[in-house]
C-alpha cells in the first residue's frame, strides 16, 4: 500500500475515509451480531452517527467532478441524501418495533451506501485506488 497518496488528502477526505472504515467494521459486526440486545443498540448508535459523519463530510469532497454544472456535486451525493433518509427511517422503525423495515433500511444502507459506494472509490484515478491497487500494477 502507499499511504503517502493519503498525505495529499483533504481532512474531509481523512475524516470521510476513517469513519468509513469504521462503519463497514461495525455494520459487518451488526449483521452477524446478537438482535436487540443492549449491545446491539448502542453499536447501532455508533454505526449510524459514523454513518452520518461520512454522509456529512461527502458534501465536502467535490474531486469527482469538480467543474461539474452542479457546483462539484456528483450523482454519489446523491447516495448520502438517501442515506440520510434511510437512517431516519431505520431508526424510526426501531423505535416503533417494525424491525422487519428497520432491518431493511440498515441493510440496504450498509450494502448500497458502504460497499457499493466503496467499490467505486477503487475506480482508477481514485485515492483509494492509488493507496491500495497502484502499487501492485
Amino acid at each position: 500500500m502507499n499511504f503517502s497518496a493519503l498525505t495529499f488528502a483533504s481532512p474531509a477526505i481523512i475524516t470521510h475515509l476513517l469513519f468509513a472504515i469504521l462503519a463497514f467494521g461495525l455494520g459487518g459486526l451488526q449483521l452477524v451480531s446478537t438482535k436487540g440486545t443492549r449491545t446491539h443498540r448502542w453499536l447501532g448508535y455508533l454505526w449510524v452517527l459514523a454513518m452520518v459523519v461520512i454522509c456529512v463530510t461527502s458534501f465536502s469532497i467535490k474531486e469527482v467532478m469538480p467543474t461539474g454544472m452542479f457546483g462539484g456535486y456528483s450523482p454519489i451525493h446523491l447516495l448520502s441524501i438517501f442515506v440520510l433518509v434511510q437512517l431516519a427511517r431505520g431508526i424510526y422503525f426501531a423505535k416503533k418495533r417494525d424491525i422487519k423495515r428497520h432491518r431493511q433500511c440498515m441493510l440496504y444502507t450498509y450494502i448500497g451506501g458502504l460497499l457499493i459506494a466503496g467499490i467505486f472509490t477503487f475506480m482508477p484515478g481514485r485515492l483509494l485506488f492509488k493507496v491500495v491497487i497502484e502499487p501492485w500494477l
